[in-house]
This record gives structure tokens, sequence and C-alpha cells, in this order.
């Protein structure tokens, strides 16, 4: 080539040619010693051309080295040429991820003619970086980082299979948020992107490492569960992730609220194929849905060509508390200075046999629209007073109140019969009504509580401040307490006018001798912050959660053998 050329053929020549090249080029001899690099090479390893030539690849960790020599071996013996992708690390420390093109080349040297390795370094980081993430979001959602709808048929045909060999079961769990539009359209598309991504950390929180969790569209969740006995796995799991939403959501500055309903269907007991699975998981959830919500329900098989009937609340209810499937939770009123428990409010709970966990949001309404809620309220009354009279003297029952029950001319009977086949004092007794249920209320309403107020027992008006009729209310009505609604609280940290309110509702109690309760208290620092402003009373999941009665006296047995002892 030169022959005809001007240029000559020397090795400052022949290194200005390859100090022209962009990528690092480098010659190594037989012994894996550098013998020839050019500026770039220099550069990508942070090694002067001194101190790189006659190097043995000192500049690369040990592994990265033996992977280089193995490679130049392989060419040395077989003098093929090899393209190899290798891991290197630069001379900043940071890792790159390059194609190595080496040739065998032989060149005349004082000793003959040797084989020495030309190898050319490309920097495939940034394409193979590229591709990482394309096939990472090919899989996940990017708003939550779960698996996709893509991801999830992959996952759930998996472990179809995988349970048509190991005759285990699979169960598919879907779940769909209930009131997400409503944050969405009162605080914007931001706050529920925000709302979601907390969803997501809450369910994979609450599952095992096993488990998939997907994103599947929307405010539409779903969870593959292997490995667990079934339908008792998905039924316990179904629990947890509702019970993961029953503390508020903080978005920015405001704590939300929303409950999750779930579908359930198990592979192969609900279906013979992987669609037919998510079909009656959807037709699961469809079905809590159109019921009211906020539970879970597994498939029920319907007649070939039939639609799967809706689930009537009401007559399931009756049967409920006539076999004795409803029961009550209670949960920790405290004092405010020292959060010693002074008292309980008893929550309905009805566990079906079939259907979990029915939240009171759904059969609550049905029973006060049916009328059942005088029957239910009765029980739920007489239970509580019995329930009571085995705690100590201090401690009151709260139980909450229908306008229906309070319009139907019996409630002071009820409470009459209650407190004497329970023998509870009428003073440890407390009747909770909401302020929507006085909007309306006829003369029966106001001859009801002044029965109540002769019997002796307490009456509290709940969610005070949610309405317009706050203080006509307590101004009509012989009140004894007031619970402040739960969303002046949940929004104590972040916003001055729910701090305003408080304080004026706390003053508007003390003025008219009036408790005060303030419900929801969630966090330690509203807890703190209603305590400097001299709440006398709280209540919320920091303090307690509902729970059933044998953990309600073994808390009372304790706090009596730890009087004992002092």
């Amino acid at each position: 080539m030169f022959s005809r050329s001007t240029i000559r053929a020397t090795v400052d020549n022949l290194q200005a040619v390859l100090n022209a090249m962009p990528l690092p080029v480098i010659i190594k001899d037989r012994s894996h010693r550098v013998v020839v690099a050019n500026d770039a090479a220099c550069t990508f390893f942070g090694t002067p051309r001194e101190a790189l030539l006659g190097s043995l690849d000192e500049q690369l960790p040990e592994e990265q080295r033996a992977v280089f020599w193995k490679v130049d071996n392989q060419v040395f013996e077989t003098g093929e040429p090899n393209e190899n992708e290798e891991v290197v690390t630069d001379a900043k420390g940071d890792v790159h991820v390059i194609v190595t093109r080496k040739r065998l080349v032989e060149l005349d040297t004082a000793d003959g003619r040797e084989p020495f390795i030309l190898a050319i370094l490309s920097d495939v980081t940034k394409i193979r970086e590229a591709e990482a993430r394309a096939a990472y979001l090919a899989e996940h959602d990017p708003l939550t980082g779960l698996s996709n709808r893509n991801r999830l048929t992959d996952t759930l045909a998996e472990a179809v299979a995988a349970s048509g060999r190991s005759q285990a079961k699979v169960g598919l769990l879907l779940l769909d948020l209930d009131g997400f539009k409503q944050v969405n359209d009162r605080y914007g598309h931001v706050a529920g992107d925000e709302l979601l991504r907390v969803v997501a950390r809450r369910l994979s929180g609450h599952v095992r490492s096993g488990d998939t969790v997907s994103r599947i569209g929307g405010d539409e969740f779903c969870v593959v569960q292997v490995g667990v006995q079934q339908p008792a796995g998905a039924f316990a799991l179904a629990k947890r992730l509702i019970r993961a939403f029953e503390e508020p959501v903080l978005v920015g500055q405001t704590r939300v609220s929303v409950s999750a309903s779930i579908g359930i269907a198990l592979f192969p007991d609900d279906a013979s194929g992987m669609d037919e699975l998510y079909n009656n998981a959807d037709m699961a959830l469809y079905a809590v849905k159109r019921s009211g919500g906020g539970s879970y329900l597994r498939f029920d098989h319907s007649p070939e060509g039939q639609v799967w009937p809706e689930w009537d609340v009401e007559k399931e209810l009756r049967a409920a508390i006539t076999h004795g499937d409803i029961a009550l939770a209670y949960q920790p009123l405290c004092d405010g200075v020292d959060s010693v428990v002074v008292g309980y409010e008893a929550l309905a709970r009805w566990t079906h046999p079939e259907r979990g966990e029915i939240s009171p949001d759904v059969f609550i309404p049905v029973a006060e629209r049916t009328g059942i809620i005088r029957r239910l309220g009765a029980w739920i009354l007489e239970r509580a007073c019995r329930d009571a009279a085995m705690w100590p003297g201090h401690v009151r029952v709260s139980v909450n109140v229908s306008s229906t029950q309070l319009e139907d001319g019996h409630m002071a009977e009820t409470v009459r019969h209650a407190l004497a086949v329970s023998g509870l004092a009428p003073h440890r007794l407390e009747l909770e009504i909401k302020e929507s249920a006085l909007i309306g209320a006829t003369e029966m309403v106001a001859q009801t509580f002044s029965q109540l107020k002769e019997i002796g027992v307490l009456l509290a008006l709940d969610d005070f401040g949610a309405g317009t009729s706050s203080i006509s209310s307590i101004q009509r009505m012989p009140f004894d307490r007031i619970k402040i609604d739960r969303s002046f609280v949940s929004n104590l940290d972040s916003d001055a006018r729910s701090v305003a309110i408080i304080r004026a509702i706390l003053a508007i109690g003390k003025e008219l001798d009036l408790s005060v309760t303030a419900a929801g208290v969630e966090h330690e620092s509203q807890r703190i912050a209603l305590r400097h402003m001299g709440c006398p009373e709280l209540q919320g999941f920091l303090l307690g959660r509902p729970e059933p009665l044998s953990r309600v006296n073994e808390r009372a047995e304790q706090a009596n053998e730890g009087k004992e002892a002092t």
C-alpha cells in the first residue's frame, strides 16, 4: 500500500492513524501485554500511554481481566476472529458494556513475524440500557412499577401450567378501588396518580414473595397467589388487602380514604383455563361492586346459560342474624391526656361463610332501608351491654343508633330491656346518633330523646361539623357529647382551617358543658396536636383498631393485674 504513496511506513504514522480513530484500539502480544494503544484507549482506561504500554491489563479488575484473557487465548489458538460483549470498568469506576472485536494479526518484529491481537472496543452501554428499559416497560406499569397486563398474562399462564403438573391450586384476586373516581375528580390526576402509587406499595407489602401483584389498568389491580392452601389462602389475603385500606392515604397534604372490592377465582376449582379463571374472578368482582363494594367474594358457579344472580343482601342478612353470624368488635375510646381507655365503641361485623367479611357500608344501609335495623340494633344494644357489664366500672360502651330506631317509638323500651338483662348502669351506655339522622326529625324523635335522658344514658352527636345543622342539633337535642368529624382530624397537619374549626368545636363543647371526642386519629402528630388543644377524648387507629371481645377482656385483665401489682 505504501509503495505507491508518499506516506512512510513508520510507527509514528501508524500511531497517528490509530489516534484518529474515535474507538479505543489496542494491540496485545502473546503474553497479553499491550504493545500499541491509541488515544481513545488511553482516555477510556484513564491511563497514560507510557503506563498502558507493556501493561498486563492491570487497569481492569481481576475477574474482568480473566474474561479478556480467555478470549485472547481463544483467538491466538484458533486464529478465528472473535466478537464478544464484555463488562469493563473505566477509569472513573463506571461500569460499561462493550463489544470487543478481536482479530489475529502477524507483524514483523526484531525476532521475526509474531502473532498479535488487534482489539477494537465499542461502548454499547446506552444501547443496552435502552433495550433493558424497553424490555422492562413491556412488562411493567410505568406509574407504579408493578407488573402490567402483559406480564400478568405470562405469569398466570405459567402458574396454571405448573398447577396442572403439581395439583396445586392458583388463586386469582382482582381488586378495584372504591372511591378512586371521586379522588381524581376532586383533587386532580396528579393526586390520583400518587394514590395509585401508594396503593401499589400497600398491596406489595401484604403479599408473599412468591405472589405477583399487577396493575391491569386504571384503578384495577390483580394478585396471582400460588403455593398456599385454597380457598383459605385467598380469603386471608383478601382480608389483609381490605384492611390495608382502613388507614387513609396521604396525597400531597391531604388524607383521602378509599376502600377495595375484590373478586376471587381459583384454578382448577372455578375454571378449566386461564381465560375462564380471569373472567370468573371479574364476575365475582362485579358482584361485589354491585352489592356496595368494600368486601370480597369468590366466584359462584351458576347454571349454564343463566346470568349470575345478584346477591340478596336482605335475605342473607336476616339469616345471618338468625344464625348468629353477626359479631361485635370494639374500638377503644381513650383519654386525651394519657391515652388510657375510657370506653369502647361497638361495631357490627358480619363474616359470611362463603363471601367472607362484609363491609358495614354494604349491610347497614340495607338494614336501615328494609327495617331489619330494628332487630339488628336491638341485638347489638343488648350484646354490647352484656359485654360492657364485665368491664371495669369507669369504662363505658358506645352504640350507634339509626334514625329508623329513633322514630319507631320503641327505642326507650329497647334500651331499658338491654340495661335490665345486662345489669349495666345507665351512665355507662352511650348512644351515638349521626347528624344526618336528625334531618327532618319528627316529634317522635324528640320524645325518644327525652325518654332516653330520663333513663340516664348518654347521648352523643356523631360526625359533628360534617353537615349544615350541627349547631342547631345541639341546641334542639339534649346531647352529652359531640364527636368531631374525622375529616377535620385527617387534615389537622396541613390545613389551618381544620385546626381553627377543631378549636371552635372544643370551645363550644366547653361553653355548653359537652364532652368532646376527636375521631379518626391515625398519626402521632395528630394526637399531640389534639392534646395541646385540650381535646378530652380521642379515637382512631393510632390508639387502637376494632378488636373482638376476647382481646378487650384480656386488656382489662392486664390493666387490673397492673393495678394490683402497684
